[in-house]
């Protein structure tokens, strides 16, 4: 028995010795991963001494080229202000809100992370956080928001650095002056200028509980997007004092009667006035974020300085008021434009649409993001056809290539039959390509891209820099894209166009020039790239059909005094967009015009609406950047300016020939209009115009004489013979002499 006894106690005492082992194994174990943790963790943690690495937003403030403060991003508004300036009830507020055992934990609560597990186990879902005050502060100051363990690790270890080298006010102080409040208002000063337009030391309960509500869900919770969410939180959190003894069960309830618009501002200024040319601004903010990512754009506190001359923004916006109040008659309700620096890319100015809408349910206005210019894809109309022509030209056509316009009908489907159109409603005419496109003539478009083929086209267009819809494909709509059916931006179609003017090289625009960080040192620089997309034979053909649209064709209305001018009007189907789309040797403007709802204009067209907006627009520029009046002239070109250069350069690559402007051939003494070009020898048309040539006269011959018959050749001589003016015969026949009966009735006759 006393053997069964001690057999059990040792048992018992050995089951004892092995537990306590295994805690104090699994003691050093939890020890040791917690050290290598922390030194793993520890090596890339900021330095708490050092205050530049706080990561406290800061504005991304951008100016125009000419040093004009256009506008800020993310509308970060922080102004910093001391604990002791804090009424009482406000820091009660927030702490009630977001840490309730704010002045008893070492930076980490346990409980309420336990708590917040357990209620997220029960919703199955994340409904609660374990974040202290203390963990949001480190998580805001020094680290990203990215969801991942070993984010939250470092949070948790900064948190009882924090709590080590902080006092619990001065952590509170710092976490009430860097905390979001909404709409871009950062710190509890900022927050009570933006909804109370009052110092923070003048907030009264019922402000204070409301500006505390904020910073769990500040867009959800903002008075001015969800007033009733905004009051539930705010009753809340007046109980939840009241219950941690802060203020009275009677303040709590007196506070949940004041109405919550009481002393509330209206909507922010920022959120109702835009920043200058805000559509502009806000095409650079997508243009850093690509290049810089969105939490450098919203927090770094960025400089940057754009390419935009804000003098000249300012009178195209007048240009384009004026036009749009103009064509009212016409159901015309929105424009959109840009100006290009061609040399260098440069956006000079943008016009994205008007600045406000009317909301079609509270009836107010309201600021219209939306740039026309840059995120809308409208129908080109004609103004695609360039780049036909460009495909058409790479594959061996010339400018003087003959085509005729006559009818002509493609099966759509369903036994229906689509047929282009000639805008003039004319048929059956024989024109040069040059002609064609002058006129904008849809027919031969049409049976050009037949020709070269759509995805050619296609190809050309986009290695020329237009990105069509992403949820298109532009082949799909076959012969009819080149009459414009697909839609395109107004800065791509522009860019694009503008790579005739250089010569085949294109046109990257940009609306970035420099951009300093928060510390002043520049960290990115305009670096113009050139890619040659066009052979400058090609470019420079394209260059001269461009012109003649602007000189004798669809574009006149687009002519500037002095300056050569090349582009192409446009209007798609139905007169929906109008558009203008050309250049100077320097400048690049393109012009939509049209509606929101898609719904057609009652009259007009590209040349007639948008072209004299381009001619108005480019004037103005072109007194900014007045360059070149005229286009480069060809290569090798100047050598040829003589009759004698000719034959003493016969082995150059060009000579220079007169072709009819109509055949598009060799120019002939009787060609009415005529033009001089600079052409590849082995280039030059072999044949002479013969639309045009010396006129042949029907002349009565006698066939014995082979002179002029006369009246006393015998009937049966006498021939009808067509001759050249130049080669009819001089001399009468002389044969055939009258007899003297002939003579007498002639007499008689006579008298």
């Amino acid at each position: 028995m006393k053997r069964r006894k001690l057999i059990k106690a040792q048992t018992k005492w050995g089951w004892l010795r092995w537990f306590v082992i295994g805690c104090f194994v699994s003691y050093l174990l939890a020890v040791f991963l917690t050290v290598a943790i922390v030194n793993y963790l520890g090596k890339d943690l900021p330095n708490l001494n050092d205050v530049s690495n706080l990561r406290l937003s800061q504005m991304t403030y951008i100016y125009s080229a000419d040093g004009v403060l256009l506008g800020t991003l993310t509308s970060v508004y922080r102004k910093w202000v001391s604990i002791d300036k804090i009424p009482k009830h406000l820091q009660w507020a927030t702490i009630v809100a977001e840490d309730k055992r704010f002045y008893t934990h070492p930076g980490i609560d346990p409980k309420g992370i336990v708590r917040a597990i357990w209620e997220c186990l029960k919703a199955r879902s994340y409904v609660q956080g374990g974040s202290t005050i203390t963990m949001q502060l480190a998580r805001n100051l020094y680290l990203s928001s990215e969801k991942t363990i070993r984010r939250k690790l470092k949070e948790l270890l900064l948190a009882v650095r924090l709590e080590k080298k902080f006092s619990k006010d001065e952590l509170l102080e710092l976490y009430l002056n860097t905390v979001c409040y909404g709409h871009g208002a950062y710190g509890v000063q900022a927050a009570a200028e933006l909804y109370f337009g009052k110092d923070v030391s003048e907030l009264n309960l019922p402000q204070a509980a409301l500006l505390a509500a904020l910073p769990k869900r500040p867009t959800d919770l903002s008075p001015f997007v969800n007033p009733k969410a905004a009051k539930r939180r705010r009753d809340y959190i007046l109980d939840a004092m009241a219950e941690e003894g802060y203020i009275s069960r009677t303040e709590a309830e007196a506070a949940k009667k004041t109405p919550l618009t009481e002393g509330l501002r209206p909507e922010p200024t920022w959120l109702t006035e835009p920043p200058q040319a805000f559509h502009f601004v806000d095409f650079v903010r997508r243009e850093l974020v690509k290049r810089f990512g969105q939490d450098v754009v919203d927090r770094g506190g960025l400089k940057v300085y754009t390419t935009l001359n804000y003098k000249l923004q300012k009178e195209v916006e007048k240009v384009a008021k004026r036009y749009l109040n103009a064509y009212r008659s016409v159901g015309a309700d929105q424009m959109a434009f840009v100006v290009i620096h061609i040399p260098t890319g440069k956006i000079l100015a943008m016009y994205g649409g008007r600045p406000y809408r009317i909301d079609p349910q509270t009836g107010k206005r309201r600021l219209d993001h939306f740039n026309r210019a840059v995120l809308a894809y409208r129908q080109p109309g004609s103004s695609f056809k360039p780049y036909v022509y460009v495909a058409a030209l790479e594959m061996g056509f010339r400018p003087n290539s003959l085509f005729n316009d006559s009818r002509i009908s493609f099966p759509v489907g369903n036994g229906r039959q689509w047929s282009p159109k000639n805008y003039d409603g004319r048929y059956g005419r024989t024109m040069t390509l040059k002609t064609a496109l002058a006129v904008s003539n849809n027919v031969i478009a049409v049976k050009l891209i037949r020709a070269v083929g759509v995805d050619k086209t296609v190809e050309v267009a986009k290695r020329m820099g237009v990105k069509f819809p992403p949820y298109v494909n532009p082949s799909d709509a076959s012969y009819s894209l080149a009459l414009g059916s697909v839609g395109i931006t107004v800065l791509d179609h522009t860019a694009a166009l503008a790579s005739v003017a250089t010569g085949g090289i294109r046109v990257t625009p940009t609306g970035i020039n420099k951009v300093y960080d928060s510390e002043g040192k520049l960290i990115y620089a305009i670096k113009p790239e050139g890619q040659r997309v066009l052979m400058p034979e090609i470019a420079n053909q394209m260059l001269t059909m461009l012109i003649s649209v602007v000189t004798e064709g669809t574009g006149r209305r687009a002519q500037i005094p002095n300056y050569q001018v090349a582009g192409k009007t446009g209007t798609s189907e139905n007169v929906k967009d109008v558009w203008f789309v050309g250049f100077t040797p320097t400048i690049a403007c393109g012009v939509w015009l049209g509606r929101d709802d898609n719904k057609p204009l009652k009259a007009g067209s590209g040349g007639t609406l948008c072209a004299p907006v381009f001619r108005e627009i480019v004037m103005k520029a072109l007194e900014y950047y007045p360059g070149e009046r005229s286009f480069p002239v060809l290569k090798n070109q100047r050598q040829f300016d003589s009759d004698e250069h000719t034959e003493e350069r016969k082995d150059e690559r060009f000579v220079r020939v007169a072709i009819c402007a109509e055949s598009g051939l060799l120019a002939t003494d009787f060609c009415p209009v005529t033009q001089t070009e600079y052409l590849p020898s082995k280039k030059v048309p072999r044949r002479r115009c013969p639309v045009h040539r010396e006129e042949l006269v029907p002349v009565l011959i006698c066939s014995a004489s082979g002179k002029l018959a006369t009246p006393n050749c015998p009937a049966h001589s006498v021939v009808t013979k067509a001759f050249l003016k130049s080669q009819i015969p001089s001399e009468a026949c002389d044969l055939h002499s009258p007899t003297v009966s002939d003579s007498t009735a002639i007499d008689e006759t006579e008298r």
